[in-house]
């Protein structure tokens, strides 16, 4: 338990995330006891909240293409995503920033339900009429996914069975995924693959130098390229000064020794020049 504290501590847009799940279950909860007493009021909550398979009722209630990401009925769904998402966003922090653990949380949970909703249009068996999609379960994947192209050769040890890889466990979540597409929750594990789908294509533009979320890769380079470029030139000026300097100081020893009159014509507009450059 500590130790998830200290990732909240330290990871601002982790501790914002999990915080906004959290306060969602919570009023789901409380929507759930207002039912059961009763009170008709808290029955719309999860309408307005949770993606609905048909794209007729998705196009009444838009907005849950971003809010089925955040809601959680049941409590050990809500846990597992929390646990998931601080444990493999933790790790991601270490090689990205915030916005691109963000961009991945929020874009994989879209790609999620876009495919959700297009499995219902194309495949109804998949998502059968009434149905509704909700949990953090495709954003995850699709931080998870991210994580393992950013650093695959991370090592767990894993219970009973010993030291995994970050690669081969994503590998085999993704198997899990294909594999439930058969069962009970077909739907949310279309929703999965969508996630895990824009985990690969941004770790992908990652290695690439894409950067959709900000300055990485190739324009971090380009940017060291301009930044280097730019201190040999103010190297370059420096250098020129003080040879510019020297030349004057020859000059003057030079009318010191033997006077303004032995200087030549060019070396009279020599010093002139130089004299103004150097006293700028």
């Amino acid at each position: 338990m500590a130790g998830v504290i200290d990732i909240m501590r330290r990871r601002n847009i982790l501790a914002w995330l999990a915080g906004v799940n959290c306060v969602v279950f919570v009023a789901m909860a409380v929507a759930g006891i207002g039912v059961r007493l009763g009170v008709s009021g808290w029955l719309a909550l999860p309408v307005w909240l949770e993606l609905p398979g048909a794209a007729g009722a998705w196009l009444r209630r838009p907005w849950t293409l971003l809010t089925y990401m955040v809601t959680h009925r049941e409590f050990l769904h809500l846990l597992f995503n929390m646990l998931w998402l601080l444990w493999f966003g933790s790790i991601l922090l270490e090689t990205l920033r915030p916005r691109h653990l963000l961009g991945a949380y929020l874009c994989g949970g879209l790609c999620g339900g876009l495919l959700y909703l297009a499995g219902g249009l194309w495949f109804p068996s998949l998502c059968p009429p009434g149905s509704v999609l909700i949990g953090a379960s495709a954003s995850v994947m699709a931080v998870m996914t991210l994580t393992a192209f950013r650093s695959p050769d991370y090592t767990f040890h894993l219970f009973f069975i010993g030291d995994v890889r970050l690669k081969w466990m994503a590998i085999a979540m993704i198997a899990l995924g294909f594999l439930g597409l058969g069962g009970g929750n077909s739907g949310g594990e279309v929703a999965h693959i969508g996630g895990v789908l824009f985990g690969c294509v941004q770790g992908l533009l990652l290695r690439r130098g894409v950067d959709i979320f900000g300055i990485s890769g190739h324009n971090q380079r380009r940017h060291a390229g301009v930044t280097a470029s730019r201190r040999r030139k103010v190297v370059s000026v420096i250098e020129q000064h003080r040879l510019d300097a020297e030349r004057l100081d020859s000059l003057l020893d030079k009318i010191r020794i033997s006077g303004f009159n032995s200087l030549t014509s060019k070396e009279r507009d020599e010093l002139r020049r130089l004299s103004q450059k150097v006293t700028k």
